[in-house]
């Protein structure tokens, strides 16, 4: 248990929400939520129960809160004690995330690292499709850990940085339900008259399907449009629709996920403007992102295609 996740249940408990209280402490809810679960799987009891006026102290929660409250307040009053000199401003970074930070389970590591740097303040925004170059172009975003869309940034334009972080194998997303499933691999042309689903018109996602329906020529029936993502994995599952995406929404969505041919791959990017790397935090976070994922098992090495 840490002073922080006690402070997490009393700023939960004052709101009835995870999801207005992890506002408040600029925190993502999945990482809020992961927080909560830890300390209940410590303490072995469940500290909140869900009802229809939102969350609730159990009556666990409640004798946790009591004995928590004196404990945060002495808390403050012992910061306010040994910190005479006036803390630096604190840094704020805008990050952006794309769906594949989460099905790589590489937010757990993220969050882990702004824990240790409570100096910095930092906001997650996870829009699902957005365009990351145009809101780093912006000014919306301070970096951005997404794919790169159909339209890449200007080679010689000399404003943006990017480097790969995990490479995927690009897949056709389907329900367990569909025949289709069970292939080894699906080509393009298998692709022709299927129902799509992608993001919101002219989204970054909806502009790289329709560049790839382009490329090999495809037509389909119709086409789904949702801005999240749970809701569009949903439409996987329950057989609406096919998709495209990375390997890892398989497992983390429940999906089928069905290799293409010819081969394609597409890259998790870390990518700001190369102005921003004159912020040490921001090279620091960069380099930890790089160690991190250069440990894990790398897929064999292809030529990447854009889509």
């Amino acid at each position: 248990m840490t002073i922080q996740q006690v402070l997490y249940v009393l700023e939960i408990s004052s709101r009835n929400s995870v999801s207005q209280a992890a506002q408040r402490l600029y925190l993502s809810q999945s990482a809020l939520s992961q927080q909560l679960r830890r300390l209940e799987e410590e303490l072995g009891y469940s500290l909140f129960s869900r009802t229809a006026s939102g969350l609730q102290l159990t009556p666990e929660g409640r004798n946790f809160c009591e004995q928590a409250a004196p404990v945060a307040e002495r808390w403050t009053e012992f910061c306010k004690a040994v910190q005479k000199y006036p803390k630096p401003e604190h840094l704020r970074l805008r990050l952006g995330l794309g769906s594949r930070v989460y099905s790589n389970d590489l937010f757990p590591k993220i969050a882990a690292y702004f824990e240790s740097k409570p100096e910095i303040e930092v906001a997650f925004l996870t829009e699902a499709g957005q365009d990351v170059v145009d809101a780093l172009r912006r000014g919306e975003l301070d970096l951005a850990l997404d794919r790169l869309p159909a339209e890449e940034p200007p080679q010689d334009s000399g404003d943006f940085f990017s480097c790969p972080l995990i490479r995927e194998r690009q897949c056709v997303l389907l329900s367990h339900k569909d025949p289709r499933s069970r292939h080894s691999s699906l080509s393009f042309r298998d692709l022709q008259g299927c129902t799509m689903i992608s993001g919101l018109e002219d989204s970054a996602e909806d502009r790289s399907m329709k560049s790839t329906l382009r490329k090999y020529h495809i037509s389909v029936n119709r086409i789904y449009r949702s801005d999240g993502i749970e809701t569009n994995m949903r439409l996987v599952r329950d057989g609406m629709g096919i998709a495209l995406g990375p390997a890892s929404f398989s497992e983390h969505y429940n999906v089928a996920a069905v290799p293409l041919e010819p081969e394609t791959w597409i890259s998790l990017q870390f990518i700001c403007l190369n102005s921003a790397l004159k912020n040490a935090e921001i090279r620091h976070f960069r380099d930890y992102l790089l160690d991190f994922c250069q440990s894990e098992p790398a897929p064999p090495e292809q030529t990447e295609k854009p889509t």
